[in-house]
């Protein structure tokens, strides 16, 4: 299943990248921006690690927010066109292609995690889980942004970029990963108890509310869990 998730991933990867490209130019990298500038003030430190970065859009936000940004991604492809993205906007950040099942860093690394649309896709959610609660200091900050996919069927007219084979490749694989059965985000907070987090806060209405977005618009819940 990581080989199929992660060939798709490559697959999308050009589209990927243009479509965030031009999200730069967009009043919602500004409101980006604003939400990690609070969430950096209330942060100790500024080791943060963004899991399923795609090509870093939300890593370079988080950079110039103030953040020392570790970032990564299951498909080489992405990974390398975020490295492009930086230097042309002569950012650091240094990203890694891995499996957000298998992070590889030394426990008690990272002030705070970040993670946007990527937990849909993970074959073993309460791995990775555990695996975020693992690296991150005591007292440190995971917030994932998803939303509950499970019943959607995913379509070109949403994603224009998107040919329809990869279209039904990416249901095939949704309908396959056990998070589908489950109704979120209650699953995900029972998964993030279980592991071990504290202070779990559901949002339903974050992104609308950090993009001023009407609330009826169909937008992304917000997770967020503090380590013990």
């Amino acid at each position: 299943m990581i080989k199929r998730i992660t060939a798709y991933w490559n697959d999308r990867s050009s589209s990927w990248r243009k479509e965030r490209h031009e999200a730069w130019s967009r009043p919602e990298t500004e409101r980006w921006l604003a939400f990690f500038k609070s969430i950096r003030s209330q942060t100790t430190g500024n080791k943060v690690l963004e899991v399923g970065t795609a090509t870093g859009y939300f890593a370079n936000i988080m950079t110039l927010a103030g953040f020392e940004v570790t970032a990564v991604d299951l498909s080489p492809q992405m990974i390398e066109y975020a490295k492009l993205v930086s230097q042309e906007l002569e950012l650091r950040v240094d990203y890694r292609v891995m499996d957000a099942q298998v992070l590889q860093f030394e426990a008690n690394t990272f002030d705070f995690v970040f993670t946007r649309l990527m937990t849909w896709t993970i074959p073993d959610l309460e791995t990775c889980y555990r695996e975020m609660e693992r690296v991150l200091k005591p007292g440190g900050k995971l917030i994932n942004l998803d939303a509950d996919f499970g019943k959607t069927v995913f379509s070109t007219e949403r994603h224009d970029e998107c040919p329809s084979g990869a279209i039904d490749q990416i249901n095939d694989i949704k309908s396959a990963l056990d998070i589908s059965a489950h109704q979120r985000p209650a699953k995900d907070v029972e998964l993030l108890e279980a592991v071990g987090f504290g202070s779990i806060e559901v949002d339903m209405d974050a992104q609308n509310r950090i993009l001023e977005l009407p609330f009826e618009t169909e937008g992304l819940f917000m997770l967020g869990a503090i380590k013990k």
